[in-house]
């Protein structure tokens, strides 16, 4: 079966370490596009934050974003959304609370915390966002959110914080590492996985028609749903192994090595 729909995660693989798209990665995506192969971005990020580097591919392509809570194409038409129940935001809010948790929520793509802090402003400065400090309002926001981000200090750290909370809101909730301090948290039927699927379905095509390729473990799941996919060479070892193949890091042009040899077939 030809691929027909290619998904590619932002940090760490369609993104170099400026948090930029390469010439040669906009380049393959472009060669792709015009053989009628839809491309599309597989994120954690904001819908405003994942946004711009569509538009700088030149397409309106549908994108997955918050980890599959959100599918909406570039000139804002939606195509899925999904979010935690709100009696289960406000025990994850409480949860965090109790744990000491730095945590960040999302309503209508718009991003809150209770505080500022360094934790805040290294991620404002990472996706180029500027977010809310409301205080303990941040307890109310319990409607129509797509994920809540925990921002730890370490790999290890969010390991442990992954760790417990998928032991305590089992079957409720999920939580998944994108980057070393980060732990996202969605509605347990949430993910790229899902995300894929719900695209695929709305555009008539099968999910063996679909391409993956990412870094993170945030993305094994669209990695082990999708007909074919490619990990990026930095990434871990448990990662690389949820792959079809493996591909230069994302300071190589992974992205393109993954189009060029897989998807249109031509030598690099």
């Amino acid at each position: 079966m030809s691929i027909k729909l290619f998904a590619t995660d932002l940090d760490g693989t369609l993104l170099n370490k400026n948090g930029e798209i390469s010439p040669a990665n906009k380049q393959a995506i472009k060669e792709m596009a015009k053989e009628g192969i839809i491309p599309t971005i597989a994120t954690g990020r904001m819908y405003e934050a994942s946004r711009r580097f569509a538009e700088q591919l030149e397409l309106d392509v549908p994108i997955i974003t918050y980890n599959g809570a959100l599918i909406k194409s570039v000139s804002g038409k939606v195509y899925f959304e999904g979010f935690l129940p709100p009696k289960i935001v406000s025990e994850i809010y409480d949860y965090c609370k109790e744990m000491k948790y730095y945590f960040q929520t999302y309503q209508d793509d718009k991003l809150y915390y209770e505080t500022y802090t360094d934790k805040t402003k290294g991620y404002e400065e990472g996706i180029n966002i500027k977010g809310y400090a409301i205080g303990e309002k941040v307890y109310e926001l319990v409607d129509r959110i797509p994920k809540i981000l925990i921002i730890t200090t370490s790999n290890e750290e969010s390991d442990e914080v992954a760790r417990l909370f998928n032991e305590k809101f089992s079957g409720q909730a999920h939580a998944a590492k994108s980057q070393f301090n980060y732990v996202e948290i969605m509605a347990p039927n949430i993910s790229k996985a899902s995300g894929l699927h719900h695209l695929a379905e709305k555009l008539g095509l099968g999910i063996d028609e679909v391409m993956a390729i990412g870094d993170a473990n945030n993305d094994v799941p669209m990695l082990k749903v999708a007909g074919f996919s490619a990990v990026m060479g930095s990434a871990k070892d448990d990662v690389k192994a949820c792959g079809d193949v493996v591909v230069g890091d994302c300071e190589h042009d992974g992205v393109a090595e993954a189009i060029y040899k897989y998807v249109l077939k031509k030598d690099i």
